[in-house]
């Protein structure tokens, strides 16, 4: 006679044969890992740059010249002495951020973020920049307007200039932009470096480097060290006509201009980092690259939708591919789509990639963009 098994029965052996299939000692790969052979190990990139020596330039330079202006500050009073020192001070906090963030982007993947934490960086880069909109510009700019306010409602005797106390902020503001400028070329050097690194096509500008970069970290350095270098000289001409005509407002002014240019120099930092924050595609050159290689790959024999490429870091970058195969009733995807990845990666060594491809078969009414690929 025939026994109908209890269904706890049945979930049982299912449950013991999948178990039995799995092998326990097996290593589970962590996130992404084992979907890249760009990556180490344990999923993280394995040719990540450690934090750039113009972000440990840059702190240097910030703190020595924060204590210099702190004590210059409290010497003279001067307003723009007052506005660089919070300048240098939140700069200095800035580059601790970055380094922070540095740190946190080398994370592994996980469950929880599979494709690992490379975008720490850009987080800790807008960080910097709303640091520098409130702390560097805004309490700059309102201590520098109160100052004005009161030598203006202070009668004549508050118009007065120590021309002493003034040349000393003279001669600080051309040391201090010289250190500044050591580090901004340090910036600019690396700058040149990164710019031919990743094959961008025609010669360097920063202009275009800032417009293309997607290294956060070395975006902010730029900015801050030129609004630094720019800041001081609106503190050297500030106390130069303060001096000149005897009066301190020109002080104050120069402070303010201080202020009124961080927050502007914020903003626009703020964004450019929020564009990587979001999610910045790869540049036209890495476009470029990717059509030749699917135009030439013997075995695609169409592209069903634009390849997008979306930079998960500086030099990480998520390649998402929709494509029909040649013959697809007898071609093996698994080892086109191994060929394809070799292919891409070997055109483009100087990135990360973390290539998806979604092998398919044409259909008019639900493609999308198209282009063709015909030999």
């Amino acid at each position: 006679m025939a026994t109908q098994d209890h269904p706890d029965d049945t979930r049982r052996a299912l449950t013991a044969g999948i178990a039995h299939d799995v092998p326990r000692n097996r290593p589970q790969p962590n996130g992404n890992a084992a979907m890249n052979h760009d990556l180490a190990p344990d999923g993280t990139e394995k040719h990540s740059a450690k934090i750039g020596i113009a972000v440990i330039a840059a702190l240097l330079a910030n703190v020595m010249v924060a204590v210099v202006k702190f004590v210059v500050f409290m010497v003279t009073h001067s307003a723009s002495m007052l506005s660089e020192s919070v300048h240098s001070l939140a700069d200095s906090g800035n580059e601790l951020t970055l380094i922070i963030g540095n740190k946190l982007s080398h994370r592994p993947p996980s469950r929880k973020h599979p494709l690992g934490w490379s975008r720490a960086r850009y987080l800790a880069s807008f960080i910097v920049a709303v640091s520098l909109f409130a702390i560097g510009g805004v309490y700059s700019a309102s201590e520098s307007i109160a100052k004005i306010r009161e030598v203006v409602s202070g009668g004549p005797q508050a118009h007065a200039v120590d021309a002493h106390n003034m040349a000393i902020v003279l001669v600080v503001t051309v040391i201090c932009a010289a250190i500044e400028g050591w580090s901004l070329h340090n910036g600019i050097k690396e700058a040149k470096e990164r710019f031919e690194e990743t094959h961008d096509p025609g010669p360097f500008s920063l202009i275009k480097f800032w417009k293309g970069t997607k290294s956060s970290d070395l975006a902010v350095v730029l900015a801050e060290d030129t609004l630094a270098v720019i800041g001081l000289a609106f503190a050297f001409l500030g106390s130069l006509l303060a001096i000149l005509t005897g009066d301190e407002i020109w002080d104050a002014i120069g402070g303010t201009s201080i202020g009124v240019l961080l927050i502007v120099g914020a903003l626009l930092l703020g964004a450019q980092v929020s564009s990587l924050l979001i999610g910045e595609g790869a540049s036209d050159h890495t476009y470029r690259v990717i059509t030749q290689v699917l135009a030439e790959n013997p075995d695609v024999e169409r592209v069903l939708a634009d390849p997008a490429a979306m930079h998960l870091s500086e030099k990480r970058i998520l390649v998402l591919l929709k494509v029909q195969f040649r013959n697809e009733t007898e071609l093996d995807d698994a080892a086109a789509i191994n060929r394809l990845e070799e292919q891409l990666r070997a055109a483009i060594p100087y990135y990360t990639l973390d290539i998806v491809v979604e092998p398919d078969t044409y259909d008019p009414v639900k493609a999308a963009k198209v282009e063709d690929w015909v030999d």
